[in-house]
């Protein structure tokens, strides 16, 4: 399918559409997008289009980070860094998205430095300010429970890493049709995110305190959408997508430091061990730490139980109708 060109910039950007009636968006100014058909308008503030209908409180700012490396090309030897950072997930994207396609990323907080140089990148986020540092040549606020504004089988792929358990279960079947809407036969969404686990350490913290579970590990980050690893992957192909790559990681003891830093709360005998864990997460020790865990992953990991995983990353194609 040939490409949708921009009506906000040059040929690195698409069309955008009405989240109401799908109608193509038109630039009655710097400022402003308007919809011919219903005439709603919509905010366009220093380039990020808004069609919210609110700002969202919970996740305005509450996500800045970006993940910054960019390899000095893309030879093996300078791109492996990519393997390590974000559980593989900049890795993943890589191996299965050849570069120039068009990407869009949900819940795309600040972003991932190389797939605005990889890319064509649409980042669609709740967050106004976490767009504002985006290096995408495409930035909108949207829901994309609500809608993904953009033309039907216009990208080659939907990505996303620690969104999709923000989503409550009922709101996934809404997202992945219109995943399977924006894509272009063939395309694929590679999804990170962590899930509903039994992994032995885990499991026994929850079962000592479920309501301090509950604070920590789900309603402090608004994790709604926490579902085991198999019923997220029901949910893919109940929308029209078949897996072609699970991977569940995280099935031990050695967890990431943010996992430990929601451990600490339980103030037990393990205490001083999860604090340790936590400073994992700081220099100088993170990188050395990160390679053990993404080795453990690797290596360790496929051989236990696949509820183990208290991180899931998926790769999904997108059916035929």
């Amino acid at each position: 399918m040939a490409d949708e060109e921009g009506m906000i910039g040059d040929s690195l950007t698409l069309e955008l559409v009405c989240p109401r009636d799908h109608t193509r968006l038109e630039a009655v100014s710097d400022q402003e997008m308007r919809c011919a058909e219903c005439g709603r308008s919509y905010p366009v503030h220093n380039g990020i289009v808004s069609v919210l209908d609110a700002p969202n409180a919970f996740y305005e700012g509450a996500y800045l980070n970006q993940t910054r490396f960019l390899p000095k090309s893309e030879r093996i030897w300078h791109a492996w860094p990519l393997w390590l950072l974000v559980n593989g997930y900049p890795w993943m994207v890589r191996r299965h998205v050849p570069e120039g396609a068009r990407v869009v990323e949900l819940g795309c907080a600040s972003g991932v430095a190389y797939f605005g140089k990889r890319y064509r990148m649409v980042g669609c986020d709740l967050s106004m300010v976490s767009l504002k540092g985006l290096p995408y040549q495409q930035r909108v606020q949207c829901d994309a429970g609500d809608c993904i504004p953009l033309p039907d089988g216009a990208v080659d792929a939907v990505v996303s890493s620690y969104f999709w358990e923000h989503i409550p279960p009922q709101t996934k079947s809404r997202i992945l049709a219109e995943c399977r809407r924006v894509l272009k036969p063939g395309g694929k969404i590679i999804f990170l995110y962590d899930v509903e686990t039994d992994n032995p350490l885990i499991r026994h913290y929850k079962s000592v305190d479920p309501a301090l579970y509950k604070r920590q590990f789900i309603d402090g980050d608004g994790h709604y959408g926490y579902e085991r690893p198999r019923d997220n992957q029901s949910t893919f192909e109940a929308g029209g997508f078949r897996i072609i790559e699970h991977r569940g990681l995280e099935k031990t003891w050695f967890q990431s430091p943010a996992a430990y830093v929601k451990l600490r709360a339980y103030e037990d005998r393990l205490e001083r061990l999860f604090a340790l864990g936590s400073a994992m997460g700081r220099s100088p020790w993170f990188y050395l730490y990160t390679g053990f865990m993404r080795l453990l992953d690797t290596a360790v990991c496929p051989v236990l139980p696949e509820d183990w995983a208290r991180i899931e990353l998926v790769v999904c194609e997108r059916a035929a109708d």
